[in-house]
């Protein structure tokens, strides 16, 4: 089908199923039990960042069904939101239709990013910006590429990366494809390094958490973000983690 049809054609039927998909099944667009994983204090964290970093927009990798930028979107901010697979892509713009401040970008998460941050959000580089960075899903990481993106172009970004390790809670899951693509702070030490970044970790236990329990962390360089926070009390810093700087 591919050599009579063509990857472009394949790729636009890809996206009419997903589509067709939310319209038949709308039940699944309640992945992982909600927003954020379903965890409700990482719904709270959120939050509270939005509220004190007081972004311009917010920018999302690894739409997937579109349920956490459902979320997102409720701070009435304009969200761009990245997805490479074309039936999920599908799906959640299907999903998303009437949320007139989504704008949903189909591609890989690294080349997408580039574009957005060189064109729609090229006028805000400069200000608060918030990414959702969750493109991960195999062993083909983007991680460290969408970071260099993020903090090369936007000083004053703050970037929460999902599925990443707790290092002082082992019941936060976090994704590890082996070798050195775990998501740890090793793997994002040259990033803090270059760009001097500062890392908070959630303060809630994983045992008070709700959902599928996924660790995250929260990335930021500009002083005045990272003297926020540090003040918000669903975050804290972690003196043993590599890297980071407390």
């Amino acid at each position: 089908m591919r050599h009579l049809l063509g990857d472009k054609a394949i790729g636009m039927i890809k996206k009419a199923i997903g589509m067709i998909n939310y319209i038949r099944f709308p039940s699944r667009g309640a992945a992982w039990g909600g927003p954020f994983n379903g965890q409700t204090a990482r719904q709270a964290l959120f939050q509270d960042i939005i509220i004190h970093s007081r972004p311009r927009a917010i920018v999302e990798t690894g739409t997937y069904l579109g349920t956490t930028t459902d979320f997102l979107a409720d701070t009435g901010l304009p969200v761009y939101s990245i997805e490479a697979d074309p039936r999920n892509y599908g799906f959640a713009r299907a999903r998303l239709w009437l949320r007139r401040n989504v704008t949903l970008l189909q591609g890989d998460s690294r080349e997408t990013l580039y574009k957005l941050i060189n064109g729609p959000l090229l006028a805000l580089t400069s200000n608060s910006l918030f990414f959702y960075l969750d493109a991960h899903w195999n062993d083909d990481l983007p991680l460290a590429e969408e970071l260099e993106l993020v903090f090369g172009r936007c000083p004053a970004a703050v970037v929460m990366i999902d599925d990443f390790q707790v290092p002082f809670d082992p019941g936060y899951g976090y994704d590890d494809y082996g070798g050195e693509k775990a998501l740890v702070p090793r793997y994002i030490a040259p990033a803090v390094l270059v760009h001097r970044l500062q890392a908070f970790y959630p303060s809630t236990s994983s045992a008070d958490e709700s959902g599928a329990r996924r660790g995250c962390v929260v990335l930021a360089k500009h002083s005045a973000l990272t003297l926020e926070l540090s003040a918000l009390p669903l975050l804290c810093s972690h003196e043993g983690s590599e890297g980071a700087r407390v």
